[in-house]
């Protein structure tokens, strides 16, 4: 090991040519997975804030239900359904609507309708920041991004898709599919939506915390409708699935890229030290101990690299994550910074187990 260690004191341009692209690729790595998981929660921060055991989709019409927010729709007899199971504490009707709110300027936003006896938003959001957490009739709750961006406040007067609401209060914001959430009751979801009468809302956020997934599945067959956990709801939000697909496939490759290049770095600076080893070996130095000294040193090269990078990445996300969506965490910048070192560990393996192989004649000046 004492090799190694005086090896990157004595080639400093080696190691820091080294450290400095492992630092570039975790840096990069850093950035993507918090944009990945901050697009990701604007997605579907509103439906996880719900805490629901199940979504539940059903038929808009005579077909099949299917894993959609935009095409679903449930009925009072959905929720009669629901509700009335022992096995469910509640089954609340859920509506879903992209819109715009016009005020002193546009804002685009979704719409989110619950029956105004609800307590959904007040456990999504919590208390109204200004104005009153009721939903009325006629009345919105809005998130502060829309009342920022349609300069409304609560007593104004909007109009939503054509219908004409009042704020009544402004709470903290929460985001579906991307844009910031606005509240209604059913009937003004309904209005807003186009909805019949018939549909209370697009969804049933079910609460069933006791019961097992047999008798869930069982009731969703009974009733002719899907239920799915949070997770795998997300697959009914449209272009969700082909966003997180293609920043992870991205992720992936940045993975691959610098396995590859950590392996044909430490290729390189193990042929360019074969003499050395070589005396080593000369000297009596086992190969178990020259496999040791090469993989830690680079050990020390891949953690000075990727602690680099992890710190630069914390930093600029932090400054990120204030304008666009960034998720700013321990699993966000340690994880990439982690994956990089132990791929890199697992290349120099493979880099260094040439050092398994050195004839200790080369130091002697045998061919």
């Amino acid at each position: 090991m004492f090799l190694g260690i005086r090896d990157i004191f004595f080639a400093k341009g080696r190691f820091v040519l080294i450290a400095s692209v492992v630092g570039l690729l975790t840096l990069l790595l850093v950035m993507l997975t918090g944009l990945t998981g901050g697009l990701g929660k604007q997605n579907t921060a509103a439906l996880e804030s719900f805490k629901a055991d199940r979504f539940v989709f059903a038929a808009s019409g005579s077909g099949e239900p299917e894993v959609s927010f935009t095409s679903s729709a449930v009925t009072a007899e959905d929720q009669a359904a629901w509700a009335g199971s022992d096995s469910v504490d509640s089954a609340t009707p859920v509506g879903f609507a992209q819109t715009k709110v016009d005020g002193a300027s546009s804002a685009s936003a979704a719409l989110i309708g619950i029956p105004a006896d609800s307590s959904l938003m007040a456990d999504s959001v919590g208390p109204a920041k200004a104005g009153s957490e009721e939903l009325a009739e006629n009345t919105l709750v809005i998130g502060e991004t829309v009342a920022e961006e349609a300069g409304v406040a609560p007593g104004d007067k909007v109009s939503v898709s054509g219908i004409d609401f009042t704020v009544g209060g402004v709470v903290e914001d929460t985001y579906y599919s991307h844009q910031p959430v606005i509240w209604a009751n059913t009937a003004g979801w309904q209005q807003v939506a186009h909805q019949p009468s018939t549909a209370l809302g697009t969804v049933l956020a079910v609460a069933a915390p006791a019961a097992s997934d047999d008798v869930l599945q069982s009731l969703a067959d009974e009733t002719h409708t899907i239920a799915t956990s949070t997770g795998d709801s997300f697959a009914g939000l449209p272009a969700y699935k082909s966003e997180q697909g293609s920043l992870k496939a991205m992720q992936g490759f940045l993975y691959g890229i610098s396995a590859l290049v950590t392996f044909s770095f430490l290729t390189v600076w193990t042929i360019q030290r074969t003499r050395d080893l070589a005396v080593m070996r000369a000297l009596g130095g086992s190969t178990g101990y020259l496999l040791r000294d090469a993989l830690v040193q680079a050990a020390i090269v891949l953690l000075i690299g990727a602690a680099g990078g992890l710190l630069i990445g914390w930093g600029l996300g932090a400054l990120a994550a204030g304008t666009v969506p960034f998720t700013l965490s321990l699993a966000t910048v340690a994880g990439p910074a982690l994956g990089i070192w132990v791929l890199g560990i697992l290349g120099s393996f493979i880099a260094t187990a040439r050092v398994t192989k050195i004839d200790p004649m080369i130091a002697l000046g045998g061919n």
